[in-house]
């Protein structure tokens, strides 16, 4: 499996991606872009390999969603958060590899609760909706 990380020049994500190829323990190939080039190659990776776009604010940056819309590669976005980077990319590193594989080396974040008990044809939450036809699927 590749594993490709997109950042930004000069944030912090270089330092945690040493530390995320270090608990890999070679069960996934990883790199890490934070210059437009030289660009992955979109075309060779594979259904399941991962590609995680690290949403940050900055005056510069490269603008990583027009170019992966354009080349039509699939990627999930992560948003750090208080509980760190690394946390937070284990998460769906570990989510990935549970969907492709079936096991992960990492705990798997808990899903969130539900916040509506209530009548459907108002609610309108895609999350519940998904919730709902996952449960009438698999029962």
């Amino acid at each position: 499996m590749r594993l490709v990380l997109l950042g930004q020049p000069g944030d912090a994500g270089a330092a945690v991606v040493a530390q995320l190829a270090a608990s890999l323990d070679g069960s996934a190939e990883l790199t890490w872009c934070d210059t437009p080039e030289p660009t992955p190659a979109w075309s060779t990776l594979e259904a399941h390999d991962l590609v995680l776009l690290i949403e940050q604010t900055h005056s510069v940056s490269v603008e990583w969603r027009p170019r992966l819309m354009a080349s039509g590669q699939g990627f999930q976005v992560i948003h750090p958060s208080n509980v760190g980077l690394l946390q937070e990319l284990q998460w769906a590193l570990g989510h990935h590899l549970h969907r492709t594989t079936g096991h992960s080396p990492w705990p798997l974040r808990t899903e969130i609760a539900q916040r509506w008990e209530g009548v459907c044809e108002k609610c309108s939450d895609p999350e519940c909706e998904h919730r709902l036809f996952r449960r009438l699927v698999n029962p």
